[in-house]
Formats: C-alpha cells, structure tokens, sequence
C-alpha cells in the first residue's frame, strides 16, 4: 500500500523531486512540515533499506533537477566539459531499457573483463543524470544496493539522504557500480563497480559518509 501511495505521488510531483524515495515521500514530506525544531537528530539509529525490499518497477530515479549532483567524499558528478540535460520521458525510458538489456545480455559473459561480477539488475536501485558532452546525450547511472534512513521519532517519520548526493561507496565492491548511457547510440559505453575491499561490510556508512548524505543534521 506505501507503495502503491508513493507511485501516484511520483507521478503528481515528477521523478526529478520524488528520487530514491518514492515510497518514503510521505515520510520526508512530514520531516518538512514537523521536524523543524532544530534539535540534530542522532545517527545511532540508522536503518538500511535495500533494493530488495522495493517492487521491481521502484528501483529507477531520475535527477533531473537544475542543480550541482556530488558523492559522499564531495566529488562533482558532472566535470566541466559535462553540462547538466533534462532528459525527456523518452530518453529516460531508453536508458532504462539499455541498462537492463545490457545486464540482461551482455554483462554477465564469459569473457567479461571484472574480476568481480555485479549483482543482477533487480538488486539495484538506479539514480539517472542526463546530460550532454561535445553535442552528444548521455545517462549518467548511479547503482546502489542500498541506502541508509532515519527514524525521527519526534514526527514520526524517516529521514532520507539529500537528493543532491549520490549513494555510494568507494569500497563497496558489487554493491555500488556506475553506468554511463550513450542516448545517440543506444547502448552502454562504460560500466564499472566499486573497488572491491576484503574488510567492507555491507549495511555499513561511516560518520563522514553520513554527514555528506545528511548535510542538513550535519550542520
């Protein structure tokens, strides 16, 4: 039913404000209107939610806002010769369907070059960027297994990461990857997973990372 209640909000507000949390925008929308007291919430009660835990057809955000997108250690997404784009519904739609064919068809071959072979597509959360590079589109592909939330038992709510921040780790092994779409020519033209670390444990943000993906408790 949350679900169900998320998906229609989606579809009134638009992927570029609704991102991970379609089913938690209910959540983050009363972190808005009631948690305003200024009180920092405490990290020690983080929950993880995993992709797993989603319907197949909620695991896909578009960041489509007018806005600077950056990962946890503060890295820019998009470099200077990288100019933010609003993909369209079409164009959305075709990156999508060339992500999962290429891990429906191609990711998964003998001769892959990986030393480590990603998750299947249905264990991911995706974070969609357009944008365009010398006159040529392209879909900018976050991957993501899971992410971490809040309980703010003052509202009764969750608290989800900033929008503006992509879930990753550098770390993370197959549990974070990133994909880069070439919309002209239909196909995936890079696609590589996080660095692999025998110690990472799965579920798992440090207080740095925490900080990044919740500037606003932060501060």
């Amino acid at each position: 039913m949350a679900l169900h209640i998320g998906n229609k909000i989606k579809r009134k507000i638009g992927d570029g404000i609704a991102w991970i949390y379609i089913p938690l925008v209910t959540c983050c929308l009363c972190m808005l209107l009631s948690c305003s007291n200024g009180k920092k919430t405490s990290f020690k009660d983080i929950q993880i939610t995993w992709a797993t835990d989603f319907s197949e057809d909620g695991l896909d955000f578009l960041l489509n806002n007018d806005t600077s997108y950056y990962y946890p250690d503060s890295t820019l997404v998009l470099k200077d010769d990288m100019h933010l784009y609003a993909l369209s519904d079409a164009e959305y739609s075709l990156a999508k369907d060339v992500l999962k064919h290429y891990f429906d068809n191609h990711l998964y071959d003998k001769d892959n070059y990986m030393s480590e072979e990603p998750y299947r597509f249905r264990k991911y959360f995706r974070q969609y960027i357009g944008y365009k590079m010398r006159d040529s589109l392209y879909a900018y592909v976050n991957l993501y297994t899971h992410f971490p939330s809040i309980p703010e038992p003052e509202c009764l709510c969750t608290i989800s990461p900033s929008r503006n921040v992509l879930v990753y780790e550098d770390n993370g092994g197959r549990n974070f990857a990133t994909a880069v779409i070439s919309i002209d020519k239909k196909r995936v033209v890079y696609f590589k997973l996080s660095k692999a670390d025998p110690n990472y444990v799965s579920g798992h943000f440090s207080e740095k990372e925490l900080n990044a993906l919740f500037p606003s408790l932060s501060e």
